[in-house]
């Protein structure tokens, strides 16, 4: 009985290894460039308090005045930076200010508006862009997918296999890129969309 038994486990495990070899498989990664388009620039600009010793110095109504009174002077009215209260609160300057973030979509305006920043009670926090939604989703997984599947062809050939069906597809990216992303004026890096798929291989 035991021998039987023996030979029964022997048995399924040269079928199992005989169906794993039959059932081999291979995994890659495949990727395709997003096209990001522009949509407007952003820079956040905090104006603080001046640390007053004496009663000489400006207060922060006169700096923020003096501050508008500049930018209306080099073109830009008062109205298109969006106040932030909040936002100043988290970068714990512990002086009176505010937060002021100036939306644009041209890249000639950001660097303009850029030099009303004087480094003292006038700052620039951070510089953003906010993109535009991917406009053609089916050909950016197509492009990935084309990408894998020709990898994974080469892989197979380099050891004399030939590719079978893709069986599984694992979306390795986020859902949507980041609308928007730290810019610092350097310029706007590439950003891919990623798929990993595993074939068989026969």
């Amino acid at each position: 009985m035991k021998k039987i038994l023996l030979a029964a486990m022997i048995l399924f495990a040269a079928l199992n290894g005989y169906s794993q070899e039959k059932e081999s498989s291979i995994e890659v990664r495949g990727i395709a460039k997003i096209d990001r388009e522009v949509e407007s620039y952003l820079i956040d600009f905090a104006i603080i308090d001046e640390l007053r010793e004496d009663d000489g110095k400006k207060t922060y109504e006169d700096i923020k005045k003096a501050f508008f009174a500049q930018a209306k002077a080099a073109g830009f009215e008062e109205s298109r930076f969006k106040e932030d209260k909040m936002g100043y609160q988290t970068l714990q300057y512990y002086r009176e200010g505010s937060l002021y973030t100036f939306e644009t979509r041209s890249k000639d305006e950001l660097l303009k508006v850029a030099k009303l920043a004087n480094g003292v009670v006038v700052n620039i926090i951070s510089t953003r862009s906010k993109f535009k939604p991917v406009k053609d989703s089916k050909k950016l997984y197509e492009t990935a997918f084309s990408d894998s599947k020709e990898k994974a062809a080469s892989i197979a050939k380099a050891i004399n296999r030939k590719l079978g069906a893709a069986i599984t597809v694992t979306d390795l990216s986020s859902p949507e890129p980041g609308s928007e992303e730290n810019l610092t004026y350097r310029p706007i890096t590439d950003q891919y969309y990623y798929l990993s798929v595993k074939f068989l291989i026969e």
